[in-house]
């Protein structure tokens, strides 16, 4: 007996190493702002600049990486459709077509409206249109976001999209 296993989701995700990197520095700035501290903690000014350096760069830094990192899923893509930076989902029924250009993957709706009603302050619906008007695809998404060629990044979203 024949049993089918669903394909597992696609996940495009944003390469991480430019995070990796301002974690590196956020770290250096807040372990400098220690030392500052250290080397004469009477004196008003390294105590600032201390607190300074491990609040902003220690601590908001370390809550700003950790949010990017989670928010790094750029596409999604399942047997319900696409999701969009984990934000916007996107029914096949309404995806026309997937396609590439040299420097992006390009996703054309059916109805470019349904997307702009769902998420109206990411996608304004003029933003589509113009969009669309200048390059043929209402959703451009650049090589430098996909981590991978566009041609593979997009082959990947169409073996997801029901035939």
């Amino acid at each position: 007996m024949f049993v089918s296993t669903p394909l597992p989701p696609v996940r495009i995700v944003t390469p991480r190493g430019r995070l990796v990197v301002l974690a590196i520095i956020c770290l250096v700035i807040a372990v400098l702002g220690v030392i500052v501290y250290l080397v004469n903690p009477q004196e008003p000014l390294n105590i600032i600049l201390g607190a300074a350096a491990v609040g902003v760069f220690g601590i908001g830094g370390g809550f700003s990486l950790v949010g990017q990192f989670r928010r790094s899923t750029l596409l999604a893509a399942d047997e319900d459709g696409i999701r969009i930076e984990g934000r916007v989902s996107v029914p096949w029924s309404a995806v026309e077509r997937i396609g590439t250009t040299q420097t992006a993957v390009g996703i054309r709706l059916r109805d470019p409206k349904a997307v702009a009603d769902a998420a109206p302050g990411i996608y304004p619906l003029e933003d589509l249109k113009a969009r669309r008007a200048a390059t043929g695809w209402d959703l451009t998404f650049d090589e430098r976001l996909l981590g991978r060629p566009p041609r593979e990044a997009a082959a990947a979203l169409r073996a997801r999209q029901p035939s």
